[in-house]
């Protein structure tokens, strides 16, 4: 295989990138205001030649030579960023020997650069240089005066897990442990290696060391570092002694105080979880999990009592903390509050979110013209995946609010700039089937199968779709009997199972899916069904008592009120 067919794409991405950069600091190198050499002697010059060599070498794809003028450019230069910018780049091509030269060269010219010291090192490691590297990683760390053994280790790990050279990486760990000779501390050294086990995604034996750190030290560091590898091994009993362990030296970590709560609330034991919670002095990130935690449990009151509380300490001037207080509001459902409390966000990273949830917010609140002006100002200022949710959201706004040929219109414009996406295409798909427009449906689902064969929710959105607005009986159930092969237990295709039984004239099979479908998710549809099927069973009885529950739960529902209404069964 030709090695350059391999970094063409990355090669010219990386020329484009850096080459406005070098000339301008070379150009800014000649424009001082100093004095300049002859133009034959002068040094930023001669680094414009070699950029300019570099530059004509990568446009007929000799790559490697272009990498050497670029670092020639760099020993011309006495400015620091064009070696930094080289040994970046070396970095991405995975030349290591140029990345260590340029990095030296960086380190010469700006000797205090920690960047410089560590892309030097990774570099060394992937090189295989591995004396080389064990020295520069003790000059580095050491450079304090301090002893080896005293070097920070775990810092000394994560450094050397960045290498791509995992075995190189290892030997480098091993033969500093070996300098540092009896004197490491064993608990750091453990720690250390665990850390760098743990990267190169040897779990076991990372979970070894870092229990031999906990038994040589036991600091709360070492025990908090073992208990996540326990929580992330799915030991949950041993992540929770480890987690109460280092909560005895630390009662008052709020850090520690979540992590032990979230074992126990994993473990099923929420009581102890929402105690430990209580038992903080008053904090934002306790009080918003237990919150969570209460919503979870449905105990609404207590939830809206915690959300007061939240709201109390909460610096409502501070975007993250009013995004957590808005959260907790639409949660607990006080949809007034989050929106109040969105509206507070700003700025910072969650401004797209808390303007997303408003959005979502009003359009529940029925507010759908406000929501869409938010929407179309958000799809303005964001980046593609952020745009591709507001035309989801929006979509599906629009469909549930009995618009749904607006939804179908409105997905045309970005499916004709993003024509293969899945998500739109499914979308569009449920807007066209609640709009009545079946062969487009059928169309957009087709095409999403011929994509994914095993699709599950395509294929039971086209079954149930064929089930339910034709009357193609056997291939929806053909195409449902696929999807639940795929996704047995997924209450919508159980669902769709039982509506096309019941299509088919076997009623009393479709009982057993759709009761199945509602023990797994209570949604008006599904109860809807199971009440028409009953009801044509001559189960009266069964039938009105699910129609009065669906009524109570759901007194807004059209689909739950047209079948009530087509079968006489309304109060």
């Amino acid at each position: 295989m030709d090695k350059h067919a391999i970094f063409l794409p990355a090669a010219r991405q990386i020329k484009r990138i850096l080459l406005a950069s070098l000339f301008l600091i070379v150009a800014g190198c000649a424009g001082t205001g100093q004095e300049r050499a002859p133009e034959n002697e002068a040094p930023g010059d001669d680094a414009a030649m070699h950029i300019a060599t570099a530059e004509r070498l990568a446009d007929v794809g000799e790559y490697e030579s272009a990498l050497q003028e670029y670092l020639a450019a760099a020993r011309a230069s006495d400015d620091p960023e064009i070696a930094r910018m080289v040994t970046r780049l070396a970095g991405r091509l995975q030349n290591w020997q140029v990345a260590a030269e340029a990095a030296l060269r960086w380190l010469e010219l700006d000797p205090e650069a920690a960047t410089a010291h560590q892309l030097r090192i990774v570099a060394l490691v992937n090189e295989g240089r591995q004396e080389a590297a064990v020295e520069a990683v003790a000059g580095w760390l050491a450079a304090d005066g301090r002893d080896l053994a005293d070097i920070e280790w775990r810092r000394a790990a994560a450094l050397l897990a960045a290498a791509s050279e995992r075995e190189s990486a290892r030997s480098v760990f091993d033969r500093l442990v070996e300098r540092a000779g009896e004197d490491a501390p064993r608990d750091d050294v453990a720690h250390a290696e665990s850390i760098l086990l743990w990267q190169h995604g040897e779990t076991a034996p990372a979970r070894e060391r870092a229990r031999d750190a906990v038994e040589a030290g036991g600091e709360v560091e070492h025990l908090v570092w073992a208990a996540q590898l326990a929580a992330e091994d799915e030991d949950l009993d041993s992540a929770l002694t480890l987690y109460r362990r280092a909560r005895a030296d630390r009662p008052d970590d709020v850090g520690l105080a979540l992590s032990e709560a979230e074992v126990l609330r994993q473990l099923e034991r929420d009581e102890e979880a929402i105690s430990v919670l209580r038992a903080l002095e008053p904090d934002v990130d306790a009080l918003y999990t237990l919150g969570i935690y209460l919503v979870q449990l449905d105990r609404s009151e207590e939830a809206e009592e915690t959300w007061h509380r939240l709201v109390e300490v909460v610096d409502g001037d501070e975007p993250e903390q009013a995004f957590l207080a808005a959260q907790l509001a639409e949660l607990a459902g006080r949809d007034d509050d989050a929106l109040e409390w969105y509206a507070r966000v700003t700025s910072g990273p969650r401004l797209e979110q808390a303007l997303l949830r408003r959005s979502v917010i009003l359009g529940r609140s029925q507010r759908v013209d406000e929501a869409r002006d938010l929407l179309e100002r958000l799809r303005a200022d964001t980046g593609p995946e952020m745009q591709q949710e507001t035309w989801l959201i929006e979509a599906e706004m629009l469909r549930s609010t009995g618009r749904a040929d607006e939804a179908v219109a409105l997905l045309a414009e970005p499916l004709a700039d993003n024509p293969g996406s899945m998500d739109l295409l499914y979308a569009r798909a449920l807007s066209a089937a609640t709009a009545g427009e079946i062969d487009l449906a059928e169309q957009d689902l087709r095409r999403l199968i011929q994509m994914d064969p095993e699709n599950a929710m395509a294929l039971n959105a086209l079954g149930y779709t064929l089930a339910d607005q034709t009357d193609r009986y056997q291939e929806a159930y053909r195409l449902i009997e696929r999807a639940l092969e795929l996704d047995p237990e997924d209450p919508a295709t159980l669902d769709s199972m039982g509506w096309v039984l019941y299509r088919l004239g076997r009623a009393e099979e479709a009982v057993e899916y759709l009761e199945r479908a509602l023990a797994g998710e209570e949604n008006p549809e599904i109860m809807a069904h199971l009440v028409e099927v009953l009801h044509h069973l001559g189960r009266g009885e069964e039938a009105g008592d699910l129609a009065a529950r669906g009524l109570e739960q759901y007194p807004e529902s059209p689909y739950m009120l047209d079948t009530l209404e087509r079968l006489d069964l309304e109060p």
